[in-house]
């Protein structure tokens, strides 16, 4: 239904299915109009203010919303850039779920550290080390970086694409004279603050969308701001308060998780929804983060389809799973790291993993009579930078797992046979365990079938770090 102005459009048909819809709301002089996948709706018009107020007590919205453009008469659409408005704690940017979110969704995380890759790293000319994307206003890096380093003339420097009209960027926190450092962005200027109302400016703004390269710095009665070799106006600091830091690890990247870093000091507390590359102190990379949260590889080049996995994993709920007389998984991958869990699936009558182990696609199946494995090593390496396809297949009691053209088979024990709602583990687990790897997948994943049937990352499911639906850097 649309409401404006004392009167109202409703649709006959209800749309609550799952899916995704197109909506369109306009309002002409003629009165007005809307349509709904690209069907104009004509019935349902009102303007009785008793039905219209009992229609509008139909409580809060719960779904996704994506894609959202506003006009006004007589100028272009402008998308809506949602990271402006305060938000709800059951309101998550950046990522969308037909699950209600959990709560380690919707609320600042714990400092958990970051479930490191395993196994030898794939080296492509195209791999971009070291550039992240801070894709919601929870995503966060931490470094724990030397204490002499930060404490004596700090000078950070880093590279930032983003659209954002505010978010932070970079925080650390102090003791004494000096309880903050962060740089944050506002109307789409980039600001630098040291607490206590001190406070410099870029006067351009910075949200267009292009790499921009900030420097700041801290001496002993000054504190400096430089954005692509633009100097602003140096702030002052009394007492040679710089003298005599007290910044303590980690510094942050993105959010503040604890919010306690920037409380009080009229700087915001969630991420900015960009590109962060080129982190050094002191003209020194600081290298990998000790954890993250709800980040991404930047994409500053072409992508394609198909889901990327950067340390988290998506669990299927309730999927109906069968290793009948025939069962088939099949899908395509592009690892980053040749050790990781593909699939997992585990229920009180049998256990199914998939995964990577160096060389070679494991397989290990487990009925309660014990495990059944298999293991392919391909003659060509994984990490060439095509997609190669997987295949786990059962007919009767012959089992076959492939890769591209090379396979192994073998007879099972007992007929392995199971059918249940169970919960699908894909690219790594809680339960690490229980599994065969207990290191995530790092990579992309594509056509994802079972049993002949895709299986849609978009619908029913729930997702648990960093993990990009739909889209992968095209290496």
């Amino acid at each position: 239904m649309v409401f404006f102005s004392g009167a109202a459009l409703r649709s006959d048909k209800r749309y609550n299915d799952g899916s995704w819809h197109y909506l369109s709301a306009v309002r002409r002089p003629t009165g007005l109009e809307l349509s709904i996948d690209n069907v104009r709706v004509t019935q349902g018009q009102s303007s009785d203010k008793r039905s219209l107020d009992r229609d509008m007590q139909g409580g809060n919205f719960t779904g996704c919303i994506t894609n959202l453009y506003t006009r006004r008469p007589n100028q272009q659409l402008l998308p809506a850039d949602l990271s402006l408005l305060s938000l709800t704690e059951d309101v998550v940017l950046g990522r969308c779920s037909l699950h209600p979110p959990s709560q380690t969704e919707v609320s600042p995380p714990k400092h958990e550290p970051l479930q490191a890759p395993a196994g030898s790293r794939c080296k492509r000319r195209h791999a971009q080390h070291g550039e992240y994307q801070l894709s919601g206003e929870h995503s966060w890096l931490s470094y724990n970086l030397p204490q002499q380093d930060l404490n004596y003339r700090p000078h950070f420097a880093l590279d930032i694409k983003t659209n954002s009209s505010k978010g932070l960027i970079l925080h650390a926190a102090g003791r004494g004279v000096v309880p903050l450092l962060a740089l944050y962005l506002v109307n789409g200027k980039l600001r630098m603050s040291l607490g206590k109302n001190r406070i410099i400016q870029h006067k351009q703004k910075s949200n267009d969308g292009n790499w921009h390269r900030v420097q700041l710095s801290v001496e002993k009665s000054s504190f400096h701001l430089l954005v692509d070799g633009v100097r602003v106006t140096d702030g002052h600091l009394p007492d040679d308060a710089g003298s005599s830091l007290n910044f303590h690890n980690p510094v942050y990247l993105g959010g503040d998780p604890m919010s306690k870093t920037t409380k009080g000091h009229n700087v915001p507390m969630s991420s900015v929804i960009g590109c962060i590359r080129d982190f050094k102190l002191n003209e020194e990379d600081v290298g990998e983060p000790e954890a993250s949260h709800v980040t991404l590889p930047c994409v500053d080049r072409f992508t394609e389809m198909g889901t990327f996995f950067g340390g988290g994993h998506i669990i299927l709920d309730d999927y109906f799973f069968t290793t009948g007389s025939q069962f088939e998984l099949a899908f395509e991958l592009r690892p980053r790291y040749l050790t990781g869990l593909l699939f997992h699936v585990q229920n009180h009558n049998m256990s199914l993993d998939v995964f990577l182990n160096e060389t070679e696609v494991g397989l290990e199946m487990n009925d309660g009579t014990g495990p059944v494995r298999l293991s392919v090593t391909p003659p060509e390496s994984l990490c060439d930078g095509k997609f190669h396809m997987i295949t786990v297949s059962k007919r009767s009691e012959l089992i076959t797992l492939a890769v591209d053209s090379t396979f192994e088979q073998r007879t099972l024990p007992s007929a392995l046979y199971t059918t249940a709602l169970d919960s699908v583990y894909i690219g790594g687990t809680t339960n690490q365990n229980r599994a065969s790897v207990s290191s995530p997948f790092i990579g992309c994943l594509r056509n994802v079938n079972l049993n002949g049937r895709p299986v849609v990352f978009e619908t029913g499911y729930r997702l648990f770090g960093s993990v990009g639906i739909n889209s992968c850097p095209a290496d």
